[in-house]
């Protein structure tokens, strides 16, 4: 017993792959947002970089540093592969930094307040950027789900068949 003869599938052309790719590119979006998340993002890695140690613990400097690089570090994931888990990691990491930054400020404590006060920036600018920061990447997370979500629902198009037979 043998197995039905398979239709043979017509090789994909240039055209096909063209048309491959432009469904992907719309699946994600626009990309401006995700560059634009990418440039506030390093921004709000510089603003909060510990120039200096001052009389600050070296554990202290560690988590600043660490907390600026974590911007820094998710601006360039961005501009790799702008996915849906970065995009919200890059919504609520500015706004930790910046809820931080504030609570440091306002209520000195000793474990808060020696980390915000090294950063390069003063209090109002490190907190603006921050804000932006995340107010943008929350942008670009929303223009990327709305994009995927248009892209599921709209309808494939139909392949174009070719009506011409061997006898034409």
């Amino acid at each position: 017993m043998s197995n039905p003869p398979r239709p043979r599938e017509e090789p994909r052309g240039p055209r096909d792959r063209g048309r491959d790719g432009a469904a992907r590119r719309a699946a994600r979006g626009p990309a401006w947002p995700a560059w634009l998340a990418v440039a506030v993002l390093a921004g709000c890695g510089v603003a909060y970089f510990p120039l200096h140690r001052g009389d600050a613990s070296a554990q202290a400097y560690g988590v600043a540093l660490g907390l600026s690089a974590l911007c820094l570090v998710l601006a360039l994931l961005l501009t790799v592969r702008p996915a849906v888990p970065l995009l919200a990691a890059a919504v609520v990491g500015p706004a930790a930094l910046a809820a931080a930054k504030l609570y440091g400020s306002t209520t000195p404590s000793e474990r808060v307040s020696p980390v915000t006060d090294l950063t390069l920036a003063p209090v109002w600018i490190a907190v603006a950027v921050a804000v932006a920061a995340s107010l943008v990447a929350l942008t670009a997370l929303c223009v990327r789900v709305a994009s995927q979500d248009s892209a599921r629902r709209r309808p494939a198009r139909p392949v174009a068949v070719s009506s011409r037979t061997a006898a034409d």
